[in-house]
């Protein structure tokens, strides 16, 4: 009886220690992504203020001067992709670390 009672302690110790271990772990991720996460939006705040300027800076240009509206379109097009892109890339290489 007396050795059921320890054992049945030792393993309930054990299962706690366990149990630290990993809650350790698991805020240990959410600590991380959480980081990345600050990390991401502060890149997409950044990259949307850059491409908010380019795109002010080429509405700035006059009526007269201005290129023809489709290339213009094609211009903003290709900016928004490369933005995407960047982003795609910099949550791929966030998400394999």
């Amino acid at each position: 009886m007396r050795k059921d009672l320890n054992d049945a302690r030792d393993l309930h110790g054990q299962a706690e220690s366990a149990a630290a271990v990993w809650k350790g772990h698991v805020m240990d991720r959410r600590k991380k992504a959480l980081t990345d996460y600050k990390k991401l939006r502060a890149f997409f705040a950044e990259e949307e203020e850059h491409f908010l300027q380019e795109a002010g800076r080429e509405e700035g240009i006059p009526d007269d001067e201005q290129a023809d509206p489709a290339e213009r379109f094609r211009s903003l097009l290709r900016a928004l992709s490369e933005l995407e892109r960047k982003h795609r890339n910099l949550g791929l290489s966030m998400l394999l670390q």
